[in-house]
């Protein structure tokens, strides 16, 4: 029988418990690293979109890309112009957060819904984003997209974005990445963007 539908029966998420609880609105299908389309290659490539967008822009024309897969935690790092300090957390954290929404920083953008490094938090056991500027770095650690931690410094790295995670198990139930289907992905970003060494 069908619980009682009034007041008490109306709930109200943020946007964390939103992605986790619908996922598939923000990512499609979950699946198991078979097919091209699962949603962990999806969580990679809403992580190194980001990373075109930079190269795009005339700024950084490298993207390192890694992949563990026996832990399944992925590594991209970009040499693009860092996320604004002051604004790493709300720009992983926060819906509807981006530069990408004003034309004069991004005037091209392959992503434009302020959703994608949202998502991959949220559905990451482990999620670490650090954005190097000017000589100094702010790094946030993530579980769950929730805020585990955050640190902050001088640094002599070339500016940059950095960002490691690993799908959460209790989303993403057992999965495993095909690293052919990753090379795939890898050749068909290079073909697109002449010049981007991946």
């Amino acid at each position: 029988m069908a619980k009682k539908y009034d007041e008490k029966a109306v709930q109200t998420l943020d946007a964390i418990s939103h992605i986790r609880l619908r996922s598939g609105m923000y990512i499609g299908r979950l699946g198991d690293g078979s097919h091209p389309d699962d949603g962990i290659y999806i969580l990679l490539k809403e992580v190194i979109d980001n990373s075109i967008d930079e190269f795009i822009m005339n700024h950084g024309k490298q993207i390192e890309v890694s992949v563990d897969l026996s832990s399944g935690r992925a590594h991209i790092r970009d040499f693009g112009r860092g996320i604004p300090l002051g604004k790493v957390v709300d720009c992983v954290s926060q819906m509807n957060t981006g530069a990408k929404y004003n034309d004069d920083v991004f005037q091209f953008s392959v992503g434009l819904n302020g959703v994608g490094l949202k998502a991959v938090n949220a559905l990451s056991s482990h999620f670490l984003v650090r954005s190097t500027r000017e000589g100094k770095f702010f790094e946030a650690i993530f579980n769950k997209g929730v805020l585990v931690s955050s640190n902050q410094g001088a640094s002599v790295e070339p500016a940059g974005t950095y960002v490691e995670f690993t799908p959460d198990k209790e989303i993403f139930k057992d999965y495993r990445y095909s690293l052919e289907i990753i090379q795939k992905r890898m050749w068909h970003y290079a073909y697109l963007n002449c010049g981007l060494k991946l």
